[in-house]
């Protein structure tokens, strides 16, 4: 049923005028770079089909990588918009060693937060700020206490950003 249903698929997009199809590993690493987002997946698959005489092959994992990157920089940016305290606690999550992750509301935090921006945080103003970072789709709750990233690649990103000073003490 499956090499079925993949060659009604193909002949679909043929019929379509695509004739220029990636081979289903591309396609499937592509979609997998692209953070498993349909969205994100048939744009990708638009713009290897606006281009001219390039291999699907070697274009959509380009393509793919690219628009991962302008997506996690999106995030960045939303992080950014959300002032000092969403960056210092992005810090923190993005900088726990070795997958252990740190209290984000704990008093411990409060401090680290206030030494990174600056000025005293209180522990009350640290639940909005991680709600907003989850409405933006950019921390998921793991666990009672636990948050990490939606996706793990806009950590490297964060990372080649924002390697500062003010994130070792998150290092350690």
């Amino acid at each position: 049923l499956l090499p079925a249903a993949q060659r009604l698929r193909k002949q679909r997009l043929q019929s379509a005028g695509h004739t220029r199809l990636p081979l289903l590993d591309t396609a499937v690493n592509a979609f997998n770079t692209l953070g498993n987002r349909p969205e994100e997946f048939r744009r990708a698959l638009r713009e290897m089909c606006n281009t001219t005489n390039l291999d699907p092959d070697l274009c959509l994992p380009v393509i793919a990588t690219t628009l991962h990157s302008a997506a996690a920089e999106t995030d960045i940016g939303k992080v950014e918009q959300l002032g000092s305290l969403a960056v210092a606690i992005m810090n923190r999550v993005v900088c726990a060693a070795d997958g252990v992750h740190q209290p984000l509301f704990s008093q411990e935090a409060a401090t680290a937060y206030t030494r990174e921006i600056g000025r005293e945080v209180r522990i009350e103003e640290i639940q909005p700020v991680v709600n907003a970072l989850m409405a933006d789709n950019v921390l998921m709750r793991r666990g009672h206490g636990l948050y990490d990233l939606v996706d793990p690649f806009m950590g490297e990103i964060w990372l080649e950003r924002h390697t500062t000073d003010a994130a070792q003490p998150f290092l350690a």
